[in-house]
């Protein structure tokens, strides 16, 4: 039982170094931190408002910038066969400004891409197809605005699958951020807004 505790707090500890390592990151490297009253977009508000928030912090990177992290826990089974589980959820938002349809590119599984080469409208691009559906009111757009060399860049893994809700450009990943992936994620999704050709340009 001393052990088990000794286990928890050491846990505890060590993490509670990690978020004060990664807070000093974050404001070394030009982030800081924000409230849920302050002005933002909407889908950002929402993010920072929710109780699960672990980190809410923004930058200027040509445009506004901001990331949230939520942390929560869930539990099930009663009495010696309940279990739970830490969950994360990480996205960064970026704000491109009006033009922009709601959207999403979302990854797919292996096993989907076999049975199912192409779900939704698809982009032509059978590798790209297998490996990533687009959904939502702006579809159409978005096949407009997924070019070649992003296309290429999302398979290779270098640019991040994305949405786009209300105007704000938006990556997510399901673990915590960290010092060694703080500054990468943020700056793959300034990349990608680069190469996102404009809307109006796409018809």
């Amino acid at each position: 039982m001393a052990l088990v505790v000794a286990g928890i707090v050491w846990g505890v500890l060590r993490n509670s170094r990690r978020i004060k390592a990664l807070h000093a990151h974050a404001a070394q490297c030009g982030w800081w931190p924000i409230t849920a009253d302050q002005p933002m977009p909407g889908p950002v508000a929402h993010a920072a408002r929710s109780r699960r928030t672990r980190l809410a912090v923004a930058t200027t990177r040509g445009q506004p910038m901001w990331l949230i992290w939520h942390r929560w826990t869930e539990s099930s089974g009663v009495g010696d066969d309940r279990t739970s589980s830490t969950h994360d959820l990480t996205r960064y938002f970026l704000l491109l400004g009006p033009g922009y349809e709601d959207v999403e590119v979302v990854k797919r599984t292996a096993i989907g891409g076999l049975f199912m080469p192409v779900r939704g409208v698809g982009t032509g691009d059978a590798d790209f197809d297998k490996r990533f559906l687009i959904r939502g009111p702006g579809e159409h757009q978005a096949v407009r605005l997924l070019t070649p060399p992003i296309r290429a860049a999302m398979l290779a893994g270098h640019a991040p699958a994305w949405a786009v809700s209300a105007g704000v450009l938006i990556s997510a990943y399901s673990v915590p951020p960290s010092v060694e992936t703080l500054e990468p994620r943020a700056n793959a999704l300034v990349v990608l807004s680069r190469m996102l050709t404009g809307p109006t340009a796409g018809g």
